[in-house]
């Protein structure tokens, strides 16, 4: 009885992310003390380290989670101090409110995010202008909206995708509900070097999106937490955080967008790898069929979508 409950609160501990991360914010947890006791300044930075090691692995495991567990022994070993806690809390309360309505807003986009990157993908045939528009298009997002939740979107569009081709060339319809996508035993031979081929495109396509939010968040107020932080510490609007930061943030999206044109004409570290001819009759395919049956309802709310996103761009710059 009593191994069956120590069982099950290991496999409760964090959910469901992996076993290697769960040791490590163990190990996090059993070190810190030992810091603090040895040299708290220490301690402190390596408790920063911590929450940045969390907040990476976002998409592993909720950072509320762990962070949340680190704060909790940072007070009880005498780090810090429910009173200072608190104080910090109610000062960022507006980058916290930030963040909350940043992530509302991905979702109620998600639909017009999903058929944005999906419209570009089977649109746009040449793989540089392709991944020009993936790294600008997040670059534009996460400006304005929530980094990580703009790279979730990209991964799922991707993901989906790759689910699609994989149920056909398996024998089965596109639109099959119940799918193992990482079971490759029912696939023939030249099917196997297509679906290699679209894997490293994916790869490649959801990278530069991925580096494009990290370009795009740092040019204005609202694209990460810390830029709001900056701005209300020295009293920046936002039409004056983007000229303030424009000699650095600007350079830089441009090394950004021509490093990936770089890396996919000279087909670097993995990049270039060009669409399947195959994979990409398929997925037009698809996305013909889920075009003609979308509902007048579904466009309906595509439009509302993007009016309400250019709402939110105007009310961010201007407030």
């Amino acid at each position: 009885m009593a191994g069956g409950m120590t069982q099950a609160l290991r496999a409760a501990f964090l959910g469901e992310a992996p076993r290697w991360y769960k040791n490590t914010i163990l190990v996090f947890l059993v070190l810190n003390p030992v810091l603090f006791a040895l040299d708290p300044y220490t301690a402190g930075w390596a408790l920063v380290l911590e929450f940045i090691f969390t907040l990476a692995m976002a998409l592993r495991c909720y950072p509320l989670q762990p962070g949340g567990l680190l704060t909790l022994e940072a007070v009880v070993i005498g780090m810090t101090t429910p009173e200072r806690v608190f104080i910090e809390t109610t000062g960022g309360i507006e980058v916290v409110l930030l963040l909350i309505f940043m992530v509302a807003g991905i979702y109620f986009l998600k639909d017009l995010l999903r058929f944005t990157f999906t419209k570009i993908l089977t649109r746009v045939r040449s793989k540089l202008v392709l991944s020009l528009l993936f790294s600008l298009v997040a670059a534009l997002l996460s400006a304005f909206l929530d980094a990580l939740t703009v790279v979730a979107v990209v991964l799922t569009v991707a993901t989906a995708f790759y689910g699609v081709y994989h149920r056909v060339v398996s024998g089965r319809r596109a639109d099959d509900g119940e799918h193992d996508h990482t079971n490759d035993g029912a696939l023939r031979e030249p099917t196997r070097a297509d679906l290699d081929g679209f894997r490293a495109f994916l790869r490649s396509v959801v990278m530069h999106a991925a580096v494009g939010t990290a370009l795009g968040g740092v040019t204005t107020l609202v694209g990460e937490p810390q830029n709001f932080l900056i701005g209300t510490v020295v009293g920046w609007d936002f039409g004056e955080f983007f000229v303030r930061m424009a000699p650095v943030s600007l350079p830089v999206l441009g090394v950004g967008l021509a490093t990936c044109l770089v890396v996919e004409r000279l087909r670097w570290f993995g990049y270039g790898a060009e669409l399947p001819a195959n994979v990409r009759a398929v997925l037009e395919a698809f996305e013909r069929n889920e075009s003609e049956r979308r509902t007048p309802h579904e466009r309906a709310g595509l439009l509302v979508q993007g009016i309400v996103a250019v709402f939110l761009v105007v009310a961010l710059a201007f407030h």
